[in-house]
């Protein structure tokens, strides 16, 4: 189910001026950073928690709603139609971003609930990007594709990694090496509960990507190189980035719920969705893929 892609892949970066994050952004005191989970949110409230930065160029893109939730009341509803593009990248996207991870840091656990409904996600063969780490070009620098993102095409999940053991020094320069990964058939109609690990490191073969599906890992990449010599590591954004430009729906849906980061020792108990209403899935035996 491996596909090795090493090539330049122009088309998938949504590097711009609006999209990207100073690394002068990151403001986490370091008593906050020593502690296993970090910044945690439930959408409970009319609007989502401080660490996000909201990536909506429409009035419907983005909003707590109670059509959907995984737990409690109310869930983060994101959507994107093509016609609200413009030409320009921004208009690509419908997003929530969080803060590039302070200088000397590497490593993040991740925890979040999506619910995709097959009304508008299913059966499209356009990529829809439904979760990415944006690197953060250092000063005088540029940026290329992301380093780490998931996608849905044609009801198929992919993760798509890759590294540069040079310098970014021009805009889409290309990576020195990627890889797309089929985790399988997406899941529609249900929330589904994803832990993601990552340890950057662009070179050295130090590097780890480790993602759980229901409590299953369904990829377990070790001993590689991913992401860019950068200063400040990527920063995590969900939502949709639908770089084609155009869709089989007039708009595309997707819920979020659960959301829960942690530091480098957090572990897959402490970002897991659920916690809260005993609903959490317990980890199961890994498989690698």
């Amino acid at each position: 189910m491996l596909s090795i892609l090493i090539s330049t892949v122009v088309s998938l970066s949504s590097c711009t001026k609006s999209d990207t994050i100073a690394p002068e952004s990151v403001a986490q005191a370091s008593a906050r950073e020593d502690a296993s989970l970090l910044d945690m949110d439930g959408f409970e409230t009319s609007w989502v928690a401080p660490f996000w930065k909201a990536q909506f160029w429409t009035k419907t893109a983005g909003y707590v709603s109670s059509e959907q939730k995984r737990v409690g009341k109310q869930a983060m509803r994101i959507s994107w139609k093509p016609s609200q593009m413009d030409g320009t990248n921004q208009m690509l996207h419908s997003e929530l971003s969080t803060v590039p991870l302070p200088v000397g840091e590497t490593e993040r656990w991740y925890g979040y609930s999506s619910f995709m409904p097959s009304s508008s996600m299913a059966n499209d063969n356009q990529i829809a990007i439904v979760s990415q780490w944006h690197g953060v070009p250092d000063p005088g620098f540029s940026d290329t594709v992301p380093p780490l993102c998931i996608e849905v095409q044609s009801n198929h999940l992919y993760l798509y990694y890759a590294a540069s053991s040079k310098p970014i020094v021009k805009l889409l320069q290309s990576p020195t090496s990627s890889k797309r990964v089929d985790l399988g058939l997406a899941s529609f109609d249900r929330w589904v509960d994803y832990v993601v690990h990552i340890k950057w490191a662009p070179d050295g073969n130090s590097g780890q990507v480790q993602v759980w599906q229901d409590g299953v890992q369904i990829m377990n990449e070790q001993n590689i190189n991913i992401g860019y010599p950068q200063i400040n590591k990527p920063y995590w954004k969900c939502g949709l980035y639908c770089w084609m430009g155009k869709d089989t729906y007039t708009e595309k849906v997707i819920y979020y719920d659960e959301v829960r980061i942690g530091g480098a020792m957090a572990g897959y108990d402490a970002v897991k969705p659920g916690r809260g209403n005993n609903t959490a899935i317990e980890q199961q035996t890994p498989k690698n893929k």
